[in-house]
């Protein structure tokens, strides 16, 4: 099952259930600040640094800094429609290419219709 956020924007975020629950474990000071730029997200569109970075040509991260390294990668799914396909801690400088290949293969499974979470 994904959640979603908001219907009245530019765009709509959802996350997959793994996103949903990491989120939910995590501080109250990280659930605001993803909730703040899942927000501005689906105002605009887009995020810009430091809410977020371009890892590869369809994948982004929002970047959660309060508290901990939080990261939720997410992609543009078709028409108005991003997906939040990864949450983690950072705790290396750069995204570990094991979380980059983890969201690439639950994109897969979106793409293909198999992905059922």
């Amino acid at each position: 099952m994904l959640y979603i956020t908001g219907m009245k924007n530019k765009k709509r975020y959802i996350a997959v259930k793994q996103v949903q629950k990491f989120i939910a474990k995590q501080p109250d000071m990280c659930q605001v600040e993803y909730l703040a730029i899942v927000e501005q997200l689906e105002m605009d569109g887009f995020l810009v640094e430091p809410y977020a970075k371009k890892i590869d040509k369809d994948l982004f991260e929002i970047r959660i800094r309060r508290g901990r390294q939080v990261r939720v990668l997410y992609y543009y799914n078709i028409d108005d429609l991003i997906i939040g396909v990864h949450a983690f801690v950072k705790k290396t400088r750069t995204t570990p290419i094991r979380e980059i290949k983890q969201a690439h293969k639950v994109i897969s499974k979106i793409l293909r219709g198999e992905y059922n979470e």
